[in-house]
């Protein structure tokens, strides 16, 4: 708690044998009139940090602060339980219209008590403004933490599958090695061919200090945990383990039977340009040619005289029962056909080429 006062100013005399040299006669009522009318000095805005002081193991450097106006000395004194005060050294600093001040101390596991501070701030002819209160060093045993039982599962694994991290985090207490419980363990990987570890996942130990994480695998490397410690244990990192990952195998092409377009016919042959000619033929599906209809997407194709390419015409279906009808008008002599592609239960088939001549 924080506490203010102020003091009344004390006169000093000069002793006796001492030489002084009188002030002129008006000097010292306007020296008077001044030191009236000054501001008072003023402490302000003590911070300690950290607060409260925790020593788990090496010692803690405390830093102190506070500012303070309308002043001529500044004085920060500590003391420790039971003991007497101690000046502290002050580094000021520019603090606006304020000038702000700094000091440190480190505080070691010997240092455990509530402690006392007190800031003062003098001006000459005023009473000093105090700032006090107190604050608690204390002193904490770190425990050694361990992670045992991790481990990466499956391993090898098919990309994409589920992979399994799990371990558990131990601490060394009162009762030996034990689970330690509702703390955060982190999942690192390294990827095969890398230097850096990535943060994958995170999970709290259980009451036994079990953690598990499940997360998909992609890439061959290797799998840690690590424990970032808290204010009573250290912080602690698994043994590496290597996962390979698989490509998953392909699936097998499934089997497909085989296609025939078979009766096609192009008619009327010769045919008038510009007119229609009509397409016929039949899909037959199946092994052993069991004249099965198959109702499936038929192409039109036209090769003209002379031409080294065929061009596509048009689409079209055949029926249920495997029958194709469709027209298109001719301009050119040349050759026609039809064409299925195949589909996932079927490889695909030509018809025969129908040469069809066309007259003006």
């Amino acid at each position: 708690m924080l506490h203010r006062t102020r003091a009344a100013a004390v006169a000093v005399a000069v002793g006796a044998g001492a030489i002084a040299l009188a002030p002129p006669a008006a000097a010292a009522p306007l020296a008077a009139a001044a030191a009236r009318t000054a501001p008072d000095p003023v402490v302000s805005n003590v911070a300690i940090a950290p607060n409260p002081v925790v020593v788990t193991g090496s010692p803690v450097t405390v830093k102190f602060t506070f500012t303070t106006r309308h002043t001529g000395d500044v004085e920060f004194r500590l003391r420790a339980p039971g003991a007497a005060w101690a000046t502290v050294k002050l580094t000021p600093a520019p603090h606006g219209l304020e000038t702000r001040w700094t000091a440190s101390k480190e505080f070691g596991a010997a240092a455990a008590g509530q402690w006392s501070y007190v800031a003062v701030a003098r001006a000459a002819g005023k009473p000093d403004d105090t700032a006090s209160g107190k604050f608690t060093v204390e002193s904490r045993k770190v425990l050694d933490t361990r992670i045992v039982d991790f481990g990466a599962r499956p391993d090898p694994i098919d990309r994409g599958d589920t992979l399994t991290v799990r371990g558990r985090l131990q601490a060394d207490g009162t009762l030996g090695w034990d689970g330690r419980a509702d703390r955060e363990v982190a999942i690192l990987f390294r990827a095969d061919g890398s230097s850096r570890w990535t943060r994958v996942a995170a999970d709290r130990t259980d009451a036994d200090g079990r953690f598990s994480v499940d997360t998909a695998a992609v890439r061959s490397g290797s799998w840690r945990a690590e424990f970032g410690g808290d204010s009573g244990a250290e912080g602690a990192s698994s043994p590496v383990d290597h996962v390979t990952v698989r490509e998953p195998a392909p699936e097998p092409e499934p089997e497909r039977g085989e296609s025939r377009i078979s009766s096609f016919n192009a008619s009327p042959e010769p045919v008038r340009h510009g007119r229609y000619l009509r397409f016929r033929g039949t899909l037959q599906v199946g092994d052993g040619w069991g004249r099965e209809g198959h109702r499936a997407k038929v192409r039109l194709y036209f090769k003209p005289d002379g031409a080294g390419r065929w061009h596509h015409v048009k689409n079209t279906w055949s029926t249920g029962s495997g029958k194709i009808y469709t027209k298109a008008r001719a301009y050119r002599s040349g050759h026609w056909r039809l064409v299925f592609k195949g589909d996932a239960d079927f490889y695909g088939d030509s018809s025969r080429a129908d040469h069809v001549r066309v007259k003006r």
